[in-house]
């Protein structure tokens, strides 16, 4: 069963760069939401589920840098794919999410309600 909050944005050409701190690994972003990202390609190292990552997703010539945390992990070790939920991510990041989404849907509109008076 899909969990996901925000719908899933198919994106092309854009790659990551994740760190723990220690370690460097490189993947390819197949899809964003609001709260996550899809990397496809990882290493087979990038394991543990427990810990923060930085990443610099490099999408249009710039670079977002954010904090990561691993969501889920593919079981399949031929696919190499993990679920990143993004913990603080820069204002550039949240606008080309927006660029990227469907132009006859508005997945960030918002409603107030305001009491009568």
């Amino acid at each position: 069963m899909n969990k996901r909050r925000h719908e899933r944005i198919e994106v092309h050409n854009v790659v990551a760069n994740l760190s723990n701190g220690v370690e460097f690994f490189s993947g390819t972003v197949s899809d964003v939401s609001r709260a996550g990202i899809l990397l496809d390609d990882i290493p087979k190292e990038l394991r543990n589920l427990e810990e923060r990552l930085t990443i610099i997703v490099s999408a249009n010539d710039k670079d977002y840098k954010m904090m990561v945390v691993p969501k889920w992990i593919s079981k399949d070790y031929s696919e190499k794919r993990m679920g990143l939920g993004i913990l603080d991510a820069p204002l550039d990041w949240t606008l080309f999410v927006m660029n990227c989404e469907p132009a006859d849907e508005n997945v960030w509109a918002a409603t107030t309600h305001l009491p009568d008076c």
